[in-house]
Formats: structure tokens, C-alpha cells, sequence
């Protein structure tokens, strides 16, 4: 039971990062070998970054119910199937979702930004510090999800879905109106920041260079 939290969250994270890494470096690809050029002459950049986005949510989904599937048929293989409960299921995937769109908004920012990895690692940097955050503390939350600390965590993206995860599957039932307001919060959050990253897609897709800094990239949505 200890360890389920971490599961759940563990399986979102894997998910997560695995099609946005990959969406970032195939952006960063397109844009170096002028490939972008190419389809930007048929579709609005608009378009681009949202089918890129939706085709590597899918990639993301796959790889979550692959995992899950496996963690899952394992808990029942040795009689723990009682520890899943369908509404953390239903709920965790919903999280998948928000965290996907936070992220992979994120990532297509940052690779129509720059036009090599290396040139990424300084943008990337300060989100995945952000982000290890519920790796490191899933232990406290897990044990004490209706902690103040956790509550507050729950309720900040791009940690919140995380943060929630482990709330939800931890030792104690949490209110159902901090749940309901997270899932709020997530879902202004995922349209926020898909607005701030067509702009910025919109700007450095074509552009080449010196990549920007991060008040750079704030300059590009004050001025797109």
C-alpha cells in the first residue's frame, strides 16, 4: 500500500516525459534540417504544434497502459488487486492528460526555440528541477496527503497532477473539492500554457541563431 502511490505517480511520470522528450527533440530535428519550412508552406504553426502534441499524447497514453497494465496484472498475480480502486484509476488518467499538456506545451516551446539539444539543456534545466520535486517528496505526501504542504503542492502547476496522484492514492481520503479544484486549476493551467506556446512557436520556429534565455521567451509572448 506504501508503494502504489509511487506507482501511480511513477507510471504518469514515465509516460509523461518519455513522448515529451521525444517531441522536443524531434522539433529541434525538423527545425535544424529545415524540414519545418517545408510543412509551415501548408499548415499555420498553430496546427503544427497541436498535431505534434496530440500525436505524441497518444505515444504517452500507449506507454501508460503498457506499464500500467503490466503493474496492474502483476498486483493481482500476487493478490494485491484489491489496492486498485477504479476511481484513482479513472482520476490518475485524467492527471495523465493535464501533465501531458503542461509538459508537452513546454517542450514544443523550448525545441521551436533553439536548434540544438545542447542549446536545450539550458532551457529545459530549471523545468526539470521543478519537476523532480514530487519525486523526491512522494514519501511525506503519500504518508500525509492532507498535509498543508501537500494540499498547497496539489494546487501549483506543472507539480500539481503529480502531487495529486499521490494525494489521491495515499493513506487518507482527501476532500473531494480539493480534487475538483485541482482538476480546475489544471485544466486553466494546460490551456494557459498552449496559448503561451503557440506564440512562442509561432516566433522561434523560424528563427535562427543565438537561442533566447528564459526572459527572452517571456519577451516573445509580450510581443507575438
Amino acid at each position: 500500500g506504501m508503494f502504489i502511490p509511487m506507482g501511480f505517480m511513477f507510471l504518469i511520470w514515465i509516460g509523461v516525459f518519455s513522448a515529451g522528450q521525444y517531441l522536443l527533440s524531434s522539433t529541434i530535428e525538423e527545425k535544424s534540417n529545415r524540414v519545418m519550412e517545408v510543412l509551415l508552406s501548408a499548415i499555420s504553426p498553430v496546427q503544427l504544434m497541436t498535431g505534434k502534441i496530440v500525436g505524441q499524447m497518444g505515444v504517452g497514453l500507449a506507454i501508460l497502459l503498457a506499464y500500467g497494465t503490466l503493474g496492474g496484472g502483476a498486483l493481482v498475480a500476487f493478490r494485491y488487486g484489491h489496492l486498485l480502486d477504479p476511481k484513482i484509476i479513472i482520476l490518475s488518467t485524467i492527471y495523465f492528460f493535464i501533465a501531458f499538456g503542461l509538459i508537452a506545451s513546454i517542450m514544443a516551446a523550448i525545441g521551436s526555440a533553439v536548434s540544438s539539444v545542447q542549446e536545450a539543456q539550458s532551457l529545459i534545466g530549471p523545468v526539470m528541477i521543478v519537476l523532480i520535486i514530487p519525486m523526491v517528496l512522494w514519501m511525506p505526501i503519500s504518508r500525509n496527503p492532507n498535509s498543508l504542504f501537500a494540499a498547497i503542492c496539489g494546487l501549483v502547476p506543472p507539480v500539481s497532477p503529480f502531487v495529486m496522484v499521490l494525494r489521491i492514492a495515499g493513506s487518507e481520503k482527501i476532500p473531494d473539492w480539493q480534487v475538483a479544484e485541482s482538476l480546475a486549476i489544471g485544466a486553466a493551467s494546460v490551456l494557459g500554457a498552449v496559448w503561451a506556446a503557440a506564440k512562442i512557436f509561432r516566433v522561434g520556429v523560424l528563427m535562427y541563431g543565438k537561442p533566447p534565455s528564459i526572459v527572452g521567451l517571456v519577451k516573445w509572448l509580450r510581443y507575438a
